[in-house]
């Protein structure tokens, strides 16, 4: 049976912290009620022995008992006297050992409180965020970071706490929040040693997770009628108005309802940041003998601040970028026609050339595959006598078109990266697909169930699919083996034929990014190619089809004429015509080929996706790579806190591809996976969401609360310390009462044993 304070004494029942505020001369609650009402019942125990003394003997008379029994009577009411005090004495001790174990609180104001000095009895949990913006140097000669501050905050609470009375749970609030200490722990020496083990975590704050959790301390300690909240935050707009702003609001009002809140902010006025958010290549694919344009993004949060960027491909510095202001709405910054000479991957860093206070999120990473040589493979269904009659002879040119010049007769030669090799249908099932970045199907007839499973296999290990229709497909055998797999935007419905369909292409609108290489060109052929025949299809919702092409015909507008969709790290282009002349004059238009280049080029880096982490996720690594041997993540610049080797382990997807996996990053920079004499950089950086440090008051920290009650204070701790509720802990103090009542009892026993008589 449990009784909080607020069962025992109704009157207090319209407030949650009716102890705290009580104004009553006593006002008691139990942490543990049944300890008190066992001791009640136990008193039963010295009654019923005492009872069933008096009634085990049988009186008989005998010559010399009858000068005793005149003793006795003459003595008999003293006798009776004494064994009542006895009684009494056993029975008290009982019920207030039973007391003791219960542990009683009074209020503060309670002249009990007062008379018998007992101590303070609560919970309190303390939330840290240890995030990654609490690297923040602020200035402080003693606690040079944030975190430091709040390490040094958490002790000093602590310190003031009552010895055996008071209890603390710690959570931190790095992503994803967790206890450092689940259960309230009694040892407070060892919970100061836990808060100054706290890590700098390199994560986002998750202060909707870490709340959750003291939520959840509230639940399980529903008998600790006192219970204190303390939060240690640096209070930046990142962490209480990001993501979980919502979250966070609506969870606040039922901790004030369990907690007494209090929150401690160690911002600073002037407290700003500068970080690189964003690196990557403006083409999806950075490639050898083309120049390649990279684009990064910088902002600054609170004072604006003139920087510029550092560029570097490995340890190759690039051009200086021209100093810029940086604000909150800083437009990306252009590294145009960067040359690499060699393929493979390769990490560009970003860095401000100007320093801040928190350096850590200066500098961002990306690691590139770049591509040397790209082997595709072209599939046709259609084949003839002539270099030009086969369905995937158009492809072959415009991927690898012949070399102007130069070229040995009868030989043909190509500058392209790309390396085309052409098969007819009935050769894929021969082929290793993982060997090519891309594989193109033209007007193939069928697919088979074991090639259409392999298929799917390639593209969710990271391959791409294109396909283009043509008079032979076959819509059954495409519906059936290749919709269900996903390797497909939908169903196959129906032919469409006319005297000339048109794509619905814009130059100066908002088009796809695959088709960025046509923006404001006026006469790429895009806008007035014309399709003859193509396969009308219907997408399915679940798959997340993206249209780069529509058809603006007047029979069938808005018809999908080209489409990508991602299948697991893979990618499928669908393309409703035929890649040579047969259905379109596509073919014969200048956009025909940088088209299909740019198909290929913004599909196909999905290679390196693997190879670019944030901190806290795992480096899986596909199937599709090469390894030559088990392989083992390595950081390129070992710090003190970094191990030198991270290991991996083979786990099994959802989809059932095997992977190398390894333990969540914790920490940003560059890592190496290596594998015998194979070393592939990955680069692991700092959430995005997270730079924003500039401070929110005590008001605003309190409206992102749901506006609930709280004490707000700074980095410092009152002078007066105020650590506990108003609640105080009698439990020492009825202990000392039952061992002083234990040996008056052992005192009256062995007085009261030796009648006397007179």
């Amino acid at each position: 049976m449990n009784m909080s304070a607020v069962q025992l004494f109704p009157a207090l029942a319209d407030s949650s912290f009716a102890i705290r505020h009580s104004s009553f001369p006593l006002a008691v609650g139990f942490i543990t009620p049944a300890f008190a009402i066992a001791g009640v019942l136990l008193v039963a125990i010295p009654i019923a022995i005492h009872l069933l003394n008096r009634r085990r003997f049988k009186t008989i008379d005998w010559a010399a008992m009858q000068f005793l029994l005149a003793a006795m009577r003459k003595n008999r009411r003293r006798v009776q006297f004494e064994q009542w005090i006895l009684l009494a004495t056993r029975c008290a001790l009982i019920a207030l050992a039973g007391l003791a174990l219960a542990r009683p609180l009074g209020c503060d104001g309670s002249k009990l409180a007062s008379l018998v000095g007992a101590g303070s009895a609560a919970v309190h949990v303390i939330v840290i965020d240890n995030s990654y913006p609490m690297a923040y140097e602020a200035g402080r000669a003693d606690a040079p970071t944030q975190l430091d501050q709040a390490r040094k905050l958490a002790g000093e609470i602590v310190s003031r706490l009552q010895s055996g009375g008071d209890s603390v749970v710690l959570i931190t609030a790095g992503a994803p929040a967790r206890f450092v200490i689940a259960k309230p722990s009694y040892d407070l020496q060892a919970v100061v040693d836990a808060i100054n083990r706290v890590p700098q975590a390199y994560t986002g704050a998750d202060l909707s997770g870490a709340l959750t959790l003291a939520q959840q301390v509230a639940v399980e300690e529903v008998n600790q009628p006192s219970r204190v909240l303390h939060i240690i935050t640096d209070a930046s707009t990142s962490a209480w108005r990001g993501n979980d702003a919502a979250s966070i609001e609506a969870i606040g009002p039922q901790l004030a309802s369990r907690y007494r809140v209090r929150t401690y902010n160690l911002s600073t006025p002037d407290q700003s940041n500068n970080a690189v958010l964003d690196v990557a290549p403006v083409a999806g694919l950075v490639r050898t003998r083309f120049a390649n344009d990279f684009r990064a993004t910088a902002r600054a949060y609170g004072a604006t601040v003139e920087s510029s960027l550092v560029w570097k491909i490995g340890d190759e510095t690039l051009p200086q970028t021209s100093s810029s202001t940086l604000t909150t709405q800083s437009l990306p910054v252009t590294q145009s026609n960067v040359q690499l000479r060699t393929g493979g991957p390769a990490v560009m860093s970003v860095s401000l050339a100007a320093q801040d206070k928190l350096p850590i999120d200066n500098t961002r990473y990306r690691t590139v595959d770049v591509a040397a040589e790209m082997k595709v493979l072209l599939v046709e269904g259609r084949r003839g006598t002539s270099p030009l009659d086969g369905s995937a002879a158009f492809l072959e040119l415009a991927l690898a078109p012949p070399a102007s010049s130069g070229a040995t007769p009868g030989v043909r030669t190509t500058t392209s990266y790309i390396k085309p090799e052409r098969i007819s249908d009935i050769e894929l099932s021969s082929r290793v697909l993982g060997d090519y970045r891309a594989i193109m199907i033209s007007d193939v007839a069928q697919i088979s169930a074991p090639v259409a499973e392999q298929l799917e296999k390639y593209v969710r290990q990271g391959g791409t699919v294109v396909w283009f229709m043509g008079e032979q497909v076959q819509r059954e055998s495409y519906n059936t083996t290749l919709v269900p797999r996903g390797l497909l935007p939908g169903p196959l419905t129906q032919r469409q034929t006319s005297t000339g369909y048109t794509f619905a292409f814009n130059p100066s609108g908002n088009n796809h990014p695959l088709l960025g290489a046509f923006a404001n060109s006026e006469n790429s052929g895009l806008s007035t190619a014309q399709v003859f025949t193509y396969w009308q299809i219907s997408p399915k919702e679940d798959l997340k089809i993206e249209r780069v092409l529509s058809f603006s015909g007047t029979q069938s507008p808005g018809d999908v004429a080209v489409s990508v969709q991602a299948l697991g790290d893979g990618r499928v282009v669908f393309f409703a015509s035929t890649a040579d002349a047969e259905w379109t004059n596509l073919p014969a238009k200048p956009a025909y080929v940088a088209l299909i280049h740019e198909i290929v080029a913004g599909t196909v880096a999905g290679t390196e996706r693997w190879m670019n982490r944030t901190v806290g996720q795992r480096i899986d690594i596909p199937s599709g790579v090469i390894l030559n041997g088990a392989p083992v993540v390595r950081a390129q610049q070992s710090g003190a806190n970094t191990p030198a080797d991270i290991p991996l382990e083979q786990i099994t997807r959802a989809d059932g591809t095997r992977v190398w996996s390894s333990a969540p990053i914790d920490k940003p920079g560059v890592y190496n996976v290596i594998s015998g004499e194979r070393s592939i950089p990955v680069s692991v950086n700092l959430p995005t969401d997270s730079a924003d440090v500039r401070p929110l008051n005590n008001d605003a920290v309190r409206a992102a609360l749901g506006n609930i009650d709280i004490e707000a204070t700074g980095a410092e701790l009152p002078a007066v310390a105020d650590a506990s509720p108003q609640g105080n802990d009698f439990g020492w103090s009825v202990m000392t009462i039952v061992l002083i009542l234990l040996g008056v009892e052992c005192f009256l026993a062995m007085r009261f044993s030796h009648e006397r008589v007179a």
